[in-house]
């Protein structure tokens, strides 16, 4: 996989050894907690573009709530005016495997870009242990209020668990999404059935992005154990349409 075009997700994305491009935001703060790993080269600029017609996120659901409320201290500390105070406590928040989802997705909207990332992270953790719904992940991937920084924390969260909300918004954000959103896409998917994501990744390769199509290929050639037809669209179709059911 290229170095210069792809980045690593979160722990998941590991798994399946998959780079996941990062869109660049020049309006993030220089304190701001790091966002995932951008490219050595980040020469991907994110458009903002309404969300595409086959992508339309689902109306999110509401999460589960804890019983067990946080510290009154570190409830103060999540509303402080500083967000250096915000991020500490944000990042408190999110490592535990308990934290609350209702306060999570409040941070995830914070002012500062750090404290969305940290609660997109937590958000992500909540979600690998089926205690978030994919819903709520799709509603802040498609948000464009949101930083693009904030966004590709919300797209790691979501495109490495498996599900078939996921499956379906990632091929449909292939097709029609952002350069952004197809970059990121065209990795995320990888993580999802095979069925929805090796002929989206088929197409992929006739994307006019070059980006997107470098992207779609090193994916597709993390499923074939060596096999590699380049960006012939056909030979991929034929060596899918022959393969074992």
């Amino acid at each position: 996989m290229r170095g210069s075009h792809l980045a690593l997700g979160m722990a998941a994305a590991g798994v399946l050894g998959l780079g996941i491009w990062i869109g660049r935001s020049s309006s993030a703060s220089s304190e701001a907690a790091p966002a995932p790993t951008q490219p050595a080269a980040s020469s991907a600029e994110p458009r903002s573009a309404a969300l595409p017609a086959r992508a339309t996120a689902p109306a999110p659901t509401q999460p589960p709530t804890l019983a067990k409320p946080v510290s009154r201290m570190l409830a103060a500390d999540l509303e402080d005016s500083d967000p250096k105070v915000r991020r500490a406590a944000t990042r408190d928040l999110a490592k535990h495997p308990d934290s609350d989802p209702q306060r999570l997705l409040a941070l995830s909207r914070d002012a500062d870009v750090g404290v969305g990332i940290l609660a997109m992270e937590g958000l992500g953790r909540l979600h690998a242990s089926g205690n978030l719904p994919a819903a709520e992940l799709i509603a802040r991937v498609g948000d464009h209020a949101l930083d693009e920084k904030v966004r590709t924390a919300a797209f790691n969260a979501l495109g490495v668990v498996p599900s078939p909300e996921a499956a379906q918004y990632l091929a449909g954000l292939l097709a029609n999404g952002s350069s952004f959103e197809r970059l990121n896409a065209a990795i995320l998917i990888g993580h999802q059935d095979l069925e929805v994501a090796v002929p989206a990744l088929i197409r992929a390769l006739s994307d006019g992005e070059p980006r997107v199509r470098d992207n779609a290929l090193e994916t597709l050639r993390t499923w074939t154990r060596g096999r590699d037809f380049g960006s012939d669209a056909a030979a991929w179709q034929a060596w899918w349409q022959s393969r074992p059911r």
